[in-house]
């Protein structure tokens, strides 16, 4: 099979990472990587490697638009609709990986367990990635919800390390939130929930984790986690580094909890930045999904 041609753009932690996995993904062909500095040092690591490596932003976009299938943005929430609106003219698909809630929320593990993402190929122009902790607390908050009653408040909070988090991460922390807590209202069926981040300044840098704690009237802990462990268990198959550190329980009457853990493997930075796999793992899963051949009927 031919491979997807696809563009990056941004080339800040997010979208180096990104760019470094398609480079050796079976299904997809970079062809360009479009940054906004030329000091970047995310586009001088590609440049050579990627034939299209540029700094020109939007305009660099629109001039390479017709040569792929497909976009992948890890630029800002502010930015995204500029892009958006350039892909969705000249007909193509667009994975946000930022923020901004314009696209259909998305998490790989649950296409197949909630009709709301159950994307066909091509079927979705825009995909979001929502953010690390969206994806990250998605198959607890789904596991914990499904084995409770009465589910009256969900909280969500990641800790990454801050060396992890570059200048658009940390302007769009507003967006993050909203963006987070809009996925976990879709998963969880309920609209009173809370979503915390904090970039942790520790050295050595920690690993990314992610807790959710649950209010509801009554939980089946144990079919919580086995429920975990299934979604777990898909969800290491494209992030092998993502744990469940603290399994399912109750620390008091009416909550449940649990704690995953991600460990990065390294594609940009080092291991603490699992929030970059969590995210751009799931983007890649995204891209080979909407640039698959629609179906032939007969």
């Amino acid at each position: 099979m031919n491979k997807i041609p696809i563009a990056v753009i941004g080339t800040g932690n997010i979208g180096a990472d990104l760019c470094e996995r398609i480079l050796v993904n079976e299904d997809l062909h970079l062809v360009s990587v479009i940054g906004r500095r030329s000091n970047s040092p995310g586009l001088k690591r590609l440049q050579g490697r990627v034939p299209g490596a540029r700094d020109d932003g939007a305009v660099g976009l629109r001039d390479v638009i017709a040569e792929v299938d497909g976009v992948l943005d890890a630029t800002s929430a502010t930015d995204h609709i500029e892009h958006w609106n350039i892909a969705r003219d000249a007909g193509k698909w667009m994975i946000d990986l930022t923020p901004s809630r314009i696209g259909t929320p998305w998490v790989p593990i649950l296409r197949d367990v909630m009709p709301e993402m159950a994307v066909q190929p091509q079927s979705c122009r825009n995909l979001s990635m929502v953010s690390c902790g969206g994806q990250s607390a998605a198959p607890i908050v789904r596991a914990l919800s499904e084995s409770s009653k009465g589910v009256q408040y969900v909280e969500v909070s990641s800790s990454i390390a801050a060396r992890s988090a570059g200048p658009a991460t940390r302007r769009n922390i507003d967006n993050y939130v909203e963006s987070t807590e809009g996925l976990i209202q879709l998963i969880s069926r309920t609209p009173n929930v809370k979503s915390i981040l904090v970039l942790n300044p520790s050295e050595p840098p920690v690993m990314m984790r992610t807790t959710v704690h649950i209010e509801a009237e009554w939980t089946d802990v144990e079919k919580a986690q086995i429920l975990l462990d299934r979604l777990v268990e898909s969800l290491q198959a494209y992030v092998p580094g993502y744990a469940i550190s603290v399994p399912a329980h109750s620390p008091r009457k009416g909550v449940v909890s649990a704690t995953a853990r991600v460990e990065g493997a390294g594609f940009f930075l080092p291991s603490f930045a699992g929030n970059l796999d969590i995210i751009n793992a799931a983007a890649v899963e995204a891209a080979r999904l909407l640039g698959r051949p629609l179906p032939t009927e007969g």
